[in-house]
């Protein structure tokens, strides 16, 4: 039996979202922010109150000493002011920080999910979303959100320097108010259209320099190129018309609050004319003012990542409520290899119509299987059903018994060992692949799939043997060697069910007879093999044969009595047969 601890970052009977568990996770840190942002607003009246007291009281009486102590006071103030906005700039960088790590593998568990059930159209929104968020936690405009709620204690400080102070300052954050939601309602389907045209822009790109070489070659660099310079000048004049149109709203917010700032001055000087104000509740008051209106000013400066950040959010939170709730620890035996396919229709995640078509086949445990047929017949997608990547939109696959899509991966991909019809390296070492990047592998046990895999002095004869950095996808290894090297990490830890999808395509001749060679002690020591082949040595080694044709198996049995009901059925199909036409011989094939 094999305990398998199935990681959980919450209870699979919760009703919360991810995102919102994490929000709770942080709450109380974001408290405290609250409370470091009150006394931050608090200690911005030190500059007013010192302009009040320098105006109306030091100038008046002429007192030095009262002028040093005021300034040695508000000095100790603004150190404290200093000391407390480093902290809570720091605390938003932890937050952000917190926030990201604890969903950082859901977020990657849903993209990896989303890009398997859509292979048409790979996608890393999800971490995109979560690294947006992550900058916006870290970033001014959330000061600036923090900053908001404190603003009536300005406005309730120019009320009591003045009643006008008050109102004027009252109809100066109504208009910046009313310029930030007008703002938000003409830009908000502008910025959604720009991410969504920046995000097609980057997939295209990264398309372009997977396959750089097959455009090198084909001389289709510069129409792709294009294609992609169309795509990046969409976004770039859809991010033109949001930035101009940000601009105009950023620009008017300036205006407004400089004027209001000037024109509160104005009033404090006819207020301090008709004997009912101060000179120094007339700077005290423009100063105030400014900080009143600031927070509004700023937000709508920095509105695109007000909105980036909103739109991310919602955008993560919907992705993360559709990821599966982890389940708990499950005590499971290791597999046998017995599979069971019932009735099964399937086919591409995505695709609108099925490939395999009411598949029914049961193979026992140490079978090995070749699956033959015409090119499009549903090969390929029944390797990736009997895996579990691909899933059956009809009938039932098992493995043991146990139907595919409920075992846990962490549970069953240990035990499989696949090799695709696209072999795909990642960038790491030799040893780093062939162990599937898991931490605690045994050299021993690498060194032992790489002999069974009979390349094991392929690997030696590299630069730096199991060490050889392949770069991104194997580049630096020619194909026949990332066939060889992804059979080796198909056979690591000895897995009881292998499917091997045209294995040998990309081989030589001695790598042919390495792979029968690894097909024979697969079957020598009782592993259940499937063989997607279109040559015939690969499938020497077979006890059994699937014929594939149009999604339908058309034959499955023992493999030379399948093969020998093909050859006959060929010889008879192209049996040349006379026939008379206008007096002489034609011949008529098949």
């Amino acid at each position: 039996m094999r305990t398998v601890q199935v990681s959980a970052m919450r209870d699979s009977g919760a009703n919360t979202m991810p995102a919102h568990e994490a929000t709770n996770t942080v709450r109380r840190t974001l408290i405290g922010l609250g409370v470091f942002s009150f006394f931050i607003n608090l200690l911005m009246l030190t500059g007013p109150l010192y302009m009040l007291q320098v105006y109306d009281r030091v100038l008046a009486s002429g007192s030095v000493p009262t002028l040093v102590s005021l300034t040695l006071l508000i000095l100790v103030m603004y150190g404290t002011l200093a000391v407390l906005d480093w902290i809570r700039q720091s605390l938003f960088a932890i937050v952000g920080a917190r926030f990201e790590d604890q969903l950082a593998d859901d977020s990657m568990s849903v993209t990896l999910q989303n890009n398997l059930n859509d292979p048409g159209r790979p996608s890393q929104e999800p971490l995109q979303d979560l690294r947006t968020i992550r900058r916006f936690l870290a970033s001014p405009s959330l000061c600036s959100l923090f900053d908001l709620p404190w603003s009536p204690m300005f406005f309730l400080a120019l009320f009591i320097l003045h009643l006008i102070f008050g109102l004027w300052a009252g109809v100066g954050g109504a208009v910046l108010a009313g310029l930030a939601l007008l703002n938000r309602a003409t830009t908000q389907e502008v910025l959604k259209a720009t991410e969504k045209l920046d995000r097609e822009t980057q997939m295209h790109a990264n398309e372009i320099s997977r396959n750089v070489e097959i455009l090198e070659a084909m001389g289709m660099r510069s129409g792709l190129t294009a294609r992609w310079r169309d795509k990046l000048d969409q976004a770039d004049g859809a991010q033109r018309r949001a930035s101009t149109t940000m601009s105009g709203f950023s620009a008017s917010t300036k205006s407004s609050r400089l004027f209001m700032q000037s024109a509160i001055l104005g009033l404090g000087a006819w207020l301090t004319i008709i004997g009912q104000s101060t000179a120094g509740a007339m700077i005290a008051a423009s100063i105030i003012m400014g900080r009143a209106i600031a927070p509004i000013e700023q937000i709508i400066g920095q509105w695109q990542n007000v909105s980036n950040a909103r739109r991310a959010w919602t955008s993560l939170n919907q992705f993360l409520s559709d990821l599966a709730p982890a389940t708990p620890p499950m005590l499971l035996p290791e597999i046998q290899g017995r599979i069971s396919l019932s009735n099964v229709s399937a086919g591409p995640p995505g695709a609108d119509k099925p490939v395999l078509k009411q598949v029914s086949l049961d193979i026992s445990p140490g079978d090995v299987v070749g699956v033959i047929g015409p090119s499009a017949g549903g090969k390929t997608t029944l390797a990736k059903v009997v895996i579990g990547v691909w899933p059956a939109r009809i009938g039932e696959v098992r493995i043991d018994g146990a139907d595919v899509r409920a075992l846990p991966r962490d549970v069953l991909g240990p035990q499989l060992g696949y090799l695709p019809q696209q072999v795909d390296l990642l960038a790491g070492t030799v040893q780093e692949n062939i162990a599937r990047f898991s931490d605690d592998a045994d050299a021993n046990a690498v060194i032992a799939a790489a002999k069974e895999a009979s390349c094991h002095e392929l690997i030696l004869e590299l630069p730096n043997g199991y060490d050889t950095e392949i770069g991104a996808g194997g580049a630096y290894l020619s194909a026949g060697q990332r066939q060889r090297i992804g059979l080796a990490r198909a056979l690591f830890g000895n897995p009881k069910l292998i499917v091997l999808d045209e294995p040998n395509s990309n081989l030589d001749s001695p790598g042919d007879e390495a792979l029968n060679v690894a097909i024979a002690n697969l079957k020598k020591r009782g592993a259940t093999t499937l063989i997607i082949a279109h040559r015939p040595n690969a499938i020497v080694h077979c006890n059994k044969v699937v014929v594939l044709d149009k999604g339908q198996v058309k034959a499955f049995g023992p493999r030379d009595e399948i093969l020998a009901s093909l050859t006959q059925s060929w010889d008879q199909k192209n049996t040349i047969t006379p026939i008379r036409q206008g007096g002489s011989v034609a011949e008529k094939g098949s």
